[in-house]
């Protein structure tokens, strides 16, 4: 049977290097997809055809919200499925997510509800979420400053297990999430989140 983790946290909080850290230090073979991927699917001069970056600011600092166009909406709707695709083929998968709404965790919960998923939030300062955005060169000053009071809201923050990358490293981060997996084996987030989101 396919296991599944679940990772949901700000941009540039730490889960792609958490998911290529557990495929390094685990025994078994894991599959990882996320967010990116899907962006990264749609051609260059498209992009703006299906989400849109609107700067702000708040008493943090600056943010860059992410409205999500029809085009856009309807690829990444596609992620639960996409999850659920894989593991129906035997594949240990770890998906690498922002989850902003109930909607798009209720996907998740409807489409995976057969596997055995461990929901882990992953947390990290504000102030080391805006350095990294600094230092990627890649990513959108403010994302984290916008994503933070949404992303681990109410039923979004019912997690298995949560890690805080602030100070701690991603294989650390890794090597935890493993140990948690190893020795719970019937998590029960995500399918009790399902049942209270019919």
């Amino acid at each position: 049977m396919s296991t599944i983790i679940l990772l949901n946290g700000c941009g540039s909080s730490g889960k792609t290097s958490i998911a290529k850290a557990i495929q390094h230090v685990s025994p078994d073979l894991w599959l990882t997809f996320g967010i990116d991927t899907f962006i990264d699917m749609i051609p260059a001069d498209r992009q703006d055809a299906c989400f849109t970056m609107i700067p702000g600011a708040n008493e943090r600092g600056p943010t860059m919200h992410v409205a999500s166009g029809p085009e856009g909406g309807k690829l990444f709707r596609g992620m639960p499925q996409f999850a659920e695709m894989l593991a129906s083929h035997g594949n240990n998968v770890i998906i690498d997510e922002v989850l902003l709404d109930q909607k798009a965790l209720k996907g998740y919960a409807q489409h995976l509800r057969s596997y055995t998923v461990y929901y882990i939030g992953i947390f990290c300062d504000l102030a080391v979420m805006q350095e990294r955005e600094r230092l990627r060169g890649d990513r959108c000053i403010g994302l984290s400053n916008d994503q933070m009071d949404r992303v681990h809201r109410g039923v979004l923050g019912a997690y298995d297990f949560t890690v805080d990358t602030t100070v701690v490293c991603p294989v650390t981060a890794a090597r935890w999430i493993l140990q948690f997996v190893n020795a719970n084996p019937a998590p029960q987030s995500l399918r009790s989140l399902g049942v209270l989101m019919v």
